[in-house]
């Protein structure tokens, strides 16, 4: 029996700010989204390292229906790459040494466009500074998501572009077996992943396929997930993950249900956990409630900081709901804050923190993406964590009007000095 919407308590009239170490970052992006021509806002980053030079590396966003902007490391515009024709650029990774016919190899950067519910891929250049992307997408490829399963989840139907059940969270990773590299895309307002084999055509464009998906729960300890309410965050639901990572060494997806919490799936058997490993908090006008938890819904961007040996943490956007014009404050304040966890075992949660303002550079609210990197870079000894920020710029209380979104960027050392439980050293892995 599903239980729905149950009141479970009352939330209180004022959250009480929870005491989290505070991090400046140190660079953002600039210029902030939007930034002239397509309505966008920033999304998700990622992160390629240079071949040769690391100060050379960049740090490449979804920018939704503005496209792509490209950065380097203290945050200017490298490249502009508007989106096509009703496209729309939910998130971004980068993948390593795409072996194409004649041998040699590329670096690729892959975004799911949500909007026509597809994969975008582009080649990237190292010998190009100026234009380091350039589109490599197979323009014949098909919908990552042609079907969907049907209300009551006993069937597959058509999934029509139109009704944007299309291709949402996504992060890539590369077979040891078999060397193929493979997207995990989410599939928007679903409870499902699917695995699409990156596809090298002879005329070098780059397609995918289908080789497994994984259906998860649209309930949860009485909540039904589908339930939506427009006038009270509280009481709204979605089944959907859009935060994803893989550790690669042992072959694990982490992947974040918004409203739910933190999954597993061992991508060397095919097999997800029954059950989430860390909850989120839920909501106190739900029958899932859960206060222990310090992980306010949504549950957004996943990253990894990779040591040597397996050793290392897994990183998890707190994002919350406590700014815009419908508001559901976190009764502990946990919204715009970041949960880290052992990235080995059982992954133990390890503590949290939250963003602070720096002179000119503000805080980061509502972080929707976020990517991770464990050795050291110019200006970055220990590593470099780059957030989105929601509201940039503070402007109007954070109303959301008008809408102004960027990207922080965040020196792992000055993480560890807040949280000096935090002990894995940095250099003990390169994505390379």
């Amino acid at each position: 029996m599903i239980l729905t919407l149950a009141a479970c308590g009352k939330e209180p009239a004022a959250p009480v700010a929870a005491s989290l170490p505070l991090v400046k970052p140190v660079a953002e992006t600039s210029p902030g989204l939007p930034d002239g021509g397509v309505k966008g806002d920033a999304d998700d980053p990622s992160f390629w390292l240079h071949p040769d030079d690391p100060a050379r590396s960049l740090v490449i966003t979804a920018a939704k229906g503005a496209g792509l902007r490209v950065y380097d490391l203290q945050g200017k515009l490298v490249q502009r790459i508007d989106a096509v024709t009703d496209g729309r650029y939910n998130n971004v990774d980068v993948a390593y040494g795409i072996k194409r016919p004649d041998g040699s190899t590329i670096d690729i950067a892959v975004a799911s466009d949500r909007g026509r519910d597809r994969l975008m891929v582009w080649a990237i250049d190292p010998a190009n500074p100026a234009s380091p992307l350039t589109d490599i997408t197979d323009p014949n490829q098909g919908q990552v998501f042609p079907t969907r399963l049907s209300p009551d989840g006993t069937a597959e139907m058509a999934n029509p572009v139109a009704d944007q059940a299309s291709a949402y969270g996504m992060t890539l990773w590369k077979d040891k077996a078999t060397g193929e590299v493979r997207a995990v895309v989410a599939q928007r307002n679903a409870a499902r992943l699917a695995e699409q084999r990156l596809v090298l055509r002879p005329d070098g464009t780059v397609g995918h396929e289908r080789t497994r998906h994984w259906d998860f729960p649209t309930t949860h300890k009485g909540q039904n997930l589908t339930i939506e309410n427009d006038n009270d965050p509280a009481l709204d639901w979605q089944p959907q993950f859009e935060g994803l990572v893989v550790d690669e060494e042992v072959g694990i997806l982490f992947a974040g249900q918004e409203d739910v919490g933190l999954w597993r799936v061992n991508l060397t058997t095919g097999k997800a956990d029954d059950q989430p490993f860390y909850e989120a908090r839920g909501s106190a006008k739900s029958p899932f409630n859960n206060p222990d938890s310090k992980v306010a819904r949504d549950v957004e961007g996943l990253a990894l900081y990779r040591g040597a040996d397996g050793t290392g943490y897994l990183i998890a956007s707190s994002q919350g709901d406590a700014h815009g014009d419908e508001k559901a404050p976190d009764a502990a304040g946990l919204d715009d804050s970041f949960a880290l966890f052992e990235r080995s075992g059982q992954n133990r949660y390890l503590g949290s923190f939250k963003l602070t303002a720096n002179g000119a550079i503000d805080a980061g609210q509502e972080c929707d993406g976020a990517e991770l990197i464990s050795m050291p870079l110019p200006g970055y000894p220990a590593g470099l964590l780059m957030v989105q920020d929601g509201y940039n710029d503070d402007l109007n209380g954070m109303s959301g009007e008008p809408e102004a979104t960027n990207f922080k960027y965040v020196s792992w050392a000055d993480v560890v000095t807040a949280l000096p439980q935090l002990t894995v050293k940095p250099g003990g892995w390169s994505p390379r």
